[in-house]
């Protein structure tokens, strides 16, 4: 009976997320206008890239922070490719595999690894969920900022050479945040996400930075990364944190679109209710960083005026 509920349930949510599509599909067609002409990178576009990566007066390196769990291998492959398509070159991507059960996924990122050696890998020895598999990834990494990625998203060419931009305009930043859309099973682009500059505000409801979410390494270690029994929420409960410890001038704003979130029907990015504890682990870290500010107001006592 179980069974037959839990069908009844995935037939009842396919038929919603293709049901939404379809409504949507005028704004879709029009993005993807915009899309072809706006913010396709042509062969042109590409030796500028290029020339504006050889002129940066540093290039810091950046540490791509990605948690495996039984990917479907086609969009994996699609997402480590993205970055290693990168114009920015001072990367390492930073995979923790959690313990999949599909037996194809350990040798798939071994013969990745062995084509880059810029891919660094963690076979963890027991499945911790996302928070435990990121923090695996985090204690491989040596770059001077941690880009967080997830297995099934993409990044265009040009996304870790506009962070590398920021981080020389801004040496100070401790957080570093831009533009997304979102990319469907077919790989077509839609949903675009403008953030704006930085509003400490936006962060009470929902993580407003979300991706491309960029942090300095040693921040991140500093508030202990990312905290276990917050998963589905683990991005908003860590840029809380890592928020409260910065001055509004170091969390810099890129307003370029450069994260496409995978969106299907079982994705957070199609609807938050595909991951209901999602949203219970949020409230727990907004209620946790409320009371870190309240009680960090009452030790610093009332204001002299």
């Amino acid at each position: 009976m179980s069974n037959y509920f839990s069908k009844l349930v995935m037939a009842l949510k396919m038929a919603n997320y293709h049901r939404l599509r379809k409504r949507r599909e005028p704004q879709r067609v029009a993005y993807r206008q915009w899309v072809l002409e706006h913010d396709t990178i042509g062969e042109a576009q590409r030796r500028s890239l290029e020339q504006t990566h050889l002129s940066l007066p540093r290039h810091p390196l950046l540490s791509v922070i990605m948690p495996v769990y039984n990917p479907p291998l086609p969009w994996l492959e699609e997402a480590i490719e993205s970055v290693r398509a990168q114009v920015y070159q001072a990367w390492e991507l930073c995979i923790a595999e959690d313990c999949s059960t599909d037996p194809e996924v350990r040798p798939y990122l071994e013969r990745k690894a062995a084509q880059d050696p810029r891919i660094k890998l963690d076979f963890r020895t027991s499945n911790g969920h996302i928070s435990a598999a990121s923090n695996s990834a985090i204690a491989m990494a040596q770059g001077e900022f941690l880009v967080l990625m997830d297995q099934d998203d993409l990044i265009p060419m040009n996304a870790l050479l506009a962070v590398a931009e920021a981080i020389n305009q801004h040496p100070e930043a401790g957080l570093i945040y831009t533009d997304e859309d979102k990319v469907d099973e077919q790989g077509l682009r839609e949903s675009p996400t403008k953030k704006g500059g930085w509003d400490p505000t936006s962060l009470q409801t929902s993580n407003r930075i979300s991706h491309l979410g960029v942090y300095r390494t040693s921040l991140v270690r500093q508030v202990g990364g990312f905290r276990i029994g917050f998963e589905g929420a683990q991005d908003h409960d860590l840029v809380l944190r890592c928020v409260e410890q910065l001055r509004d001038d170091q969390i810099v704003y890129i307003p370029k679109i450069l994260y496409h979130w995978r969106i299907h029907a079982n994705s957070t990015a199609h609807m938050r209710s595909s991951k209901p504890y999602a949203a219970k682990a949020r409230s727990k870290a907004l209620q946790d960083h409320v009371g870190r500010m309240a009680e960090r107001n009452r030790q610093a006592g009332p204001q002299v005026k």
